[in-house]
């Protein structure tokens, strides 16, 4: 019996390695790249640009998790605590975009890619880019409210990712998007 409990201590050990491993947990207890980024998808061959971009090249997918109201910023009326296109994220011509939305604020917030024109609608209509939206663009989405944008990266062009439910773009709750057609690689730039 206790040759018995020594080969399971011996397989569960193995077991709990293996585990952790797949999991993206080092020897010494500090999380992997890989680990960290699960929950956005992250893969071994995913490059992580920080906390809200992951992009493979080799199969030019690129994942921009988008969370309307981090913090304070512009009075909550932001997207990765960023307004007033002082952000802009910048994604090669002909790429896969997976945009993960998550609302956590108290009061409504969507998205939706617009042209890069001013003045902004106060009720925006029209995707500029087919599928880059959010479900209930106008009435937006409630507290806690997820969903995913899922579009291909064209044309080129200079655009903008604003929140769709009416006077929050004017307010400033927008940041810049850009469709490039030289950039090798996406950027979540300043």
């Amino acid at each position: 019996m206790a040759g018995f409990r020594a080969t399971v201590l011996v397989v569960a050990s193995s077991v709990v390695a293996v585990v952790a491993a797949g999991a993206g947990v080092r020897a010494q207890g500090r999380p992997t790249q890989r680990a960290v980024h699960a929950g956005h998808a992250a893969r071994a061959d995913s490059t992580v640009v920080n906390e809200f971009m992951t992009y493979n090249a080799a199969a030019k997918r690129v994942t921009i998790k988008l969370i309307a109201a981090l913090g304070s910023a512009n009075g909550g009326m932001n997207f990765n605590g960023r307004s007033r296109g002082d952000l802009t994220i910048t994604v090669p011509v002909g790429w896969q975009v997976r945009m993960p939305f998550e609302n956590k604020d108290a009061i409504p917030h969507s998205a939706i890619v617009l042209a890069n024109k001013f003045p902004l609608p106060l009720t925006p209509d029209a995707p500029a880019i087919a599928r880059a939206y959010t479900n209930e663009v106008t009435a937006g989405l409630p507290t806690g409210g997820t969903d995913v944008l899922d579009f291909k990266a064209a044309p080129a062009g200079s655009y903008l990712i604003v929140c769709g439910v009416p006077g929050h773009a004017p307010s400033g709750m927008y940041i810049k998007f850009v469709v490039s057609a030289t950039a090798k690689v996406p950027n979540y730039g300043s």
